[in-house]
Order: structure tokens, then sequence, then C-alpha cells
């Protein structure tokens, strides 16, 4: 873990620097030749601290400054100057600094992976090379821009059934832990039988109030062996049942078409060779399973088959990506499907995850009225025969 620590010279004028400690940020200080009078500690700094949003942002701002003319070193020194995060601030200095030696800007983007994919390196040495260092730049704003979204897209559509879903295990333990003991209180004191479901609940109510610290502790335990052991060791099979879900996995399977078919657009796009793509493609894909499919397609061109060829024979690639893939090697105009492939899935994407909030909705409602329901019920099922009781 880093630390952004601001440090004064001689003059009292401020500068940044990411160090791991003091010491650290002094011992850098004194190779740059420089010498600290002072030396203050910042905010912590780790990889999240560098969210898509930022780096799209930047991507963004310096495609237009190349554009305007403008050289990469005065583009970052600008961007810098005007970025509101000191830990941009000082990380796109830093790059400045670095190509001013007379590094190329993707070897020095590779030192800080965690921030730039290397599919966003590829991409600059590709524009370094062909001198479309803007285009370069202005294609990964693109690809960034619709990952982000396809992101959102999702994250909205999961938010209203995720807000129910924990609304309903809040209701329920509330009542359970602590509306149904009191009713348990006075329904004792009568000593009389209660109905078999009140008393079930009653009895389970009980159980969670002597054990909950218990099964607190197994479910935390049990979270961490799924993060920890099972993800990982497990993570195809998993990835796989994700894919066969009703509803969650054809969001799934377009969310992970969409991504390929558009790294391999942009990679194509960019004049970079078609298994240096798919490489870059399995790379960023999340789903372990589309991960292993396109490493086997892989094999195959390697083989001597073409692109599609090999992908008519993945069953999780509908038949259209192949149809309109071989349209492409036929015609010359590969980039072009791809990037038709990429905005199909995109909107087929936008469309389910549209519909998914209005699909579950009615099935978590009715889920949330039968818990709320039954619990009502439970606890009031004996004043309904309550003269029985007292009698």
């Amino acid at each position: 873990m880093k630390r952004l620590y601001y440090w004064y010279d001689a003059n009292f004028t401020q500068h940044k620097i990411i160090a791991t400690s003091p010491q650290d940020a002094k011992r850098q200080i004194l190779l740059q030749g420089n010498i600290a009078i002072r030396i203050k500690s910042g905010k912590r700094i780790s990889a999240h601290s560098f969210n898509r949003s930022e780096l799209l942002i930047v991507t963004r701002q310096l495609a237009t400054m190349l554009k305007a003319g403008l050289s990469i070193v005065d583009s970052l020194h600008l961007v810098a100057d005007e970025h509101p995060q000191p830990h941009w601030q000082y990380l796109l200095v830093e790059i400045e600094r670095q190509i001013s030696t007379g590094e190329p800007l993707s070897q020095v983007l590779l030192q800080h992976q965690t921030i730039f994919p290397m599919l966003y390196c590829e991409i600059i040495a590709t524009g370094e090379l062909t001198g479309l260092l803007d285009e370069s730049f202005e294609q990964l704003a693109i690809q960034l821009e619709k990952s982000i979204q396809l992101y959102k897209r999702i994250k909205k559509a999961l938010r209203y059934p995720v807000f129910l879903l924990s609304v309903s295990i809040i209701v329920m333990l509330v009542m359970l832990l602590f509306v149904l003991p009191k009713f348990s209180d006075i329904y004792r004191d009568f000593d009389a039988q209660l109905p078999i479901f009140t008393q079930y609940l009653m009895d389970f109510s009980d159980y969670l109030q002597r054990n909950w610290l218990i099964l607190l502790v197994i479910s935390l335990l049990g979270y961490l062996i799924y993060q920890r052991y099972l993800k990982l060791r497990y993570r195809a099979k998993i990835d796989y049942w994700l894919i066969k879900l009703p509803l969650f996995g054809k969001i799934i399977q377009t969310n992970c078409l969409a991504q390929i078919f558009q790294t391999l657009s942009i990679t194509q796009q960019a004049g970079i060779p078609l298994l240096t793509g798919l490489i870059a493609a399995a790379n960023t894909a999340y789903n372990s399973h589309y991960q292993t499919k396109i490493n086997q397609m892989i094999s195959k061109i390697e083989h001597g088959h073409s692109f599609s060829y090999v992908l008519n024979r993945q069953i999780f690639f509908p038949a259209l990506c192949s149809q309109l893939i071989r349209s492409g090697e036929e015609s010359g105009t590969l980039d072009l499907m791809l990037s038709r492939l990429a905005n199909y899935y995109q909107e087929k994407n936008q469309g389910l995850t549209d519909n998914l909030s209005q699909a579950f909705e009615p099935i978590l409602m009715l889920i949330l009225t039968l818990i709320i329901g039954g619990l009502i019920l439970a606890m009031y099922l004996p004043i309904l025969q309550l003269g029985d009781v007292i009698h």
C-alpha cells in the first residue's frame, strides 16, 4: 500500500510524490537530486484509487490535445495541471518525466498495468509505430466509454431487485429477532397450545436468538472460503453455470460477447494482428469460460484454420457471429463486421438489462409479500383463537 506525500523544497514550494513510507519518499527525493525541508502525509493510494471513469477523462483529454497538434509531453503536462486528483497529477507528471528522458510512452504505461490495461498499452504502442497516436487515444476513449456504459447498465438493472431483496431480509430478521419474541412472551402466559405454523416460527425465532453469533461467524467463514478457495478452484464451473442461469445468463453472455468483439474491433482498427487481438480479448474477458473458448480458438487459428471456421464450432458464440466474420474475411472488412457485432450485442445487452427490473419486480414483490404476510399471520393467528385460549 502506497501513500501520497507532500514535500517542500528550500523555497517552500509544494511538490507531490507517491511512496510506501516517509523514508521511501526521502530516498526518492534524494535520488532526484532534491532536498525536502518538510514531508507531510496525504491519502493512501492503491490500484482502486485510479478508476476507469477517471482514466476515460484523461484519455479523452489527451486525444483532444494531440489532435490539436500538441506533443505528448505538453499534453501530459497540461492534463496533470488541470486534474483535480493529486494521485493522477503525480502519475501524469511521472509519465511525462520518463518520456522526456527518451522512454516510449507504451513502455512507461506498461510499468503501471494496474491502471493502464495490457490492451491499452498495445494500442498506444501501435499508435507510436504508425504515427497516429491521437487516433489510438481516441479509439481507447470510445472503447472505455462503451465498457463503462455496459457496466453502469447492469448495475442499474440490478439495483432495484437487490434493494427489494435486502428489504425482505431486513424485515424478516427484525420480525424474528425483536417483534416475534414479544408476542411469544404474551402467548406463553396463556399456557395453551399455539397453531403449528406459529409454534414453528416461535421455535425458529428462539433458535436465532440463541445462535445468531454462531450463524454469523459460519456465514462469514463460508463467504471467505468461497472467495479464497471455491471461487478460485472452481471458477470455470461457476462461470459456466452463471451463463446457464435464466435471464441473468443471457445478460452475462451478451455482455461478454459485446466486450470480446469490442476489443477485437479496436485492435483490428489499430492494425494489431488478429491473434494478438484475440489474446487481448481473452485477457480482458471477465468470464473464465469465454477465456477458455478464446484460447481454444487461438490454438486452432495457429494451426491454419480461419477465424470464422473456429468461431462456427463454439456453441457459446451464436451463428450470427461466424456468418458476419466470414463475410468480413471474404470482403476484407473484418474490422467493420467486428464493430457491427460489438454494437449489436451492446444493444441486445441494453434491452435485456432494461427489462430485468420489470421481469423480477413481480417475483420479488411476491416474495416480500409472502415473507411479511406469513410473519404477520403467524403472530396474529393465535389472536383469532384467543377466545378458546382464554377459556
